[in-house]
């Protein structure tokens, strides 16, 4: 294997971010004479196919949610990933993942690489009708994908365009009728939304998940079904930035094994991030699967 580092980055990642936070670290493993080759993404996939293939052992991935979601996906089927540890830079708009190790900023971020701490952390498995993919973050369905698909037409608002989303789709909620099964517990209803986490925080630092740990074997599922009143819903939503909304009584919050989602009409999901791969879908973990620096 190739001691170096591999440095890999997104360079359409939150309007060249990602470029700025490659030459601040280019600063850095120059002056702690870290050896280290660069690569940038030229095409959606390509971080995916960069990281089912490579040989390094140290592998720095600089971008988003979505960034890491493609690497992460690339890295799953890298016949090597047992023996690669992976650091990760904020070059996105969100950085939720990042949120938890505390590392949304370029220092912190820097800091985790140069004491060379490392864990394994767990990774969530999704099985779709004809594919398999990975999550590091959250798989989300109902009306956190639709503020999403909104949001994404509304870039040229600039941050604010999930506030608009959101405040569009709290007054013109949407009723979805699913099938789900917890830990092979089946039930049904109409529901709001559904949030299978990986991770504590989604979105700018929101609490979806309080309980939350990386490592635990167990994904953390928030419900809220369709039932919950106007009001209500715009206190739980302003709640979630410090993880009291999981007191409501309209939220169920559990930490569990394994979920399966069958929604009466299929549904795109929020991945990471993105709006990406359409429901059924069954979702579970794969315990302490990837080595991070941390």
């Amino acid at each position: 294997m190739n001691n170096k580092f591999l440095i890999l980055y997104n360079p359409a990642s939150c309007n060249g971010k990602s470029f700025k936070i490659l030459k601040k670290l280019e600063i850095d493993f120059n002056q702690m004479n870290f050896e280290y080759e660069i690569i940038q993404t030229n095409y959606p996939g390509h971080m995916t196919d960069l990281c089912a293939t490579n040989t390094f052992e140290k592998i720095i991935i600089i971008g988003g949610d979505g960034t890491f979601n493609e690497a992460l996906n690339g890295i799953m089927i890298n016949p090597i990933n047992k023996q690669q540890k992976f650091g990760f830079f904020p070059g996105g708009t969100g950085n939720s993942f990042l949120h938890d190790l505390d590392a949304q900023k370029y220092s912190n971020a820097m800091n985790i690489i140069a004491r060379g701490k490392t864990k394994k952390i767990d990774v969530l498995k999704l099985d779709f009708k004809s594919t398999v993919k990975y999550s590091l973050n959250i798989v989300g369905w109902g009306l956190v994908s639709d503020i999403n698909i909104l949001s994404e037409k509304m870039r040229f608002l600039g941050s604010a365009r999930y506030n608009i989303a959101s405040f569009y789709y709290i007054l013109n909620k949407k009723s979805r009728f699913a099938k789900i099964k917890i830990n092979n517990k089946a039930r049904e209803d109409d529901f709001l939304f559904i949030l299978c986490m990986n991770t504590i925080h989604t979105g700018k630092g929101m609490k979806a998940a309080p309980h939350a740990k990386l490592d635990d074997g167990l994904l953390d599922l928030i419900i809220v079904k369709y039932d919950i009143p106007t009001l209500s819903l715009i206190s739980l939503l302003l709640k979630i930035f410090k993880g009291n909304h999981i007191k409501s009584k309209y939220v169920e919050y559990k930490q569990v094994e394994k979920v399966e989602l069958q929604p009466a009409n299929s549904d795109i999901l929020n991945i990471d991030g993105e709006n990406k791969w359409d429901t059924p879908v069954k979702i579970s973990v794969i315990p302490k699967k990837l080595c991070i620096y941390t």
